[in-house]
């Protein structure tokens, strides 16, 4: 088994692009963009090589029921986790994004990126969409769950902390939806009055 690593390069090449596409979209300063991507990159996104493809000339018969036909190779993988991403903002670890900005910003390109490298329906995801998932990961438990209860509190220890405007509950309960859909929050088996906080995503390519 032989693993395509040019293949690889231009698939981190692809995705650092979507990511300064993102961060834009968060309204990240131009300076800061490829710096921020490139930090952005390094702490939350790791690629693997797809199999490379053998290259075989022969001669090619064709058996009637079509027996022996085909051939599938593995698919590399891309894999965003948006906790290493949270925990990387919260750590101040980013150089050039200021302490005003980060706990907002970059939580909003995560969840844009998210969106957008998901198979399913796409979600237009607000600012809100971005703070509400933030506070729910200041007041996470060791799983991960947060109790519907606890966010609106959240959210307004957010608001006070950053000189931000308050989110109504009814917009919370909005942004909360947008996020179930995206799959960024489950709720757990065992317990609907709670959240899990979906940690990564790993789609395939080829």
């Amino acid at each position: 088994m032989e693993w395509d690593y040019d293949r690889k390069k231009e698939k981190e090449a692809e995705f650092l692009v979507e990511i300064e596409n993102q961060l834009r979209l968060a309204e990240i300063p131009e300076e800061q963009i490829k710096t921020t991507a490139k930090e952005f990159f390094d702490k939350s996104v790791s690629i693997t090589p797809p199999e490379k493809k053998a290259m075989v000339m022969k001669m090619i018969t064709m058996h009637p029921s079509g027996r022996g036909g085909g051939q599938s190779t593995k698919a590399g993988n891309i894999r965003l986790n948006i906790g290493s991403l949270f925990n990387a903002v919260s750590g101040g670890v980013f150089t050039v994004i200021s302490a005003d900005q980060a706990p907002w910003a970059i939580p909003f390109a995560g969840i844009l990126l998210w969106n957008s490298i998901r198979q399913s329906i796409k979600v237009d995801l607000s600012e809100n969409d971005a703070v509400t998932l933030w506070a729910m990961w200041q007041v996470k438990d060791a799983n991960k769950l947060v109790s519907e209860e606890d966010v609106k509190e959240a959210v307004d220890r957010h608001a006070a902390k950053y000189q931000r405007s308050a989110i109504s509950e009814a917009d919370i309960k909005f942004a909360i939806k947008n996020l179930s859909a995206i799959d960024c929050i489950k709720r757990p088996r065992d317990d609907p009055s709670k959240w899990w906080l979906c940690e990564c995503i790993a789609p395939v390519y080829r």
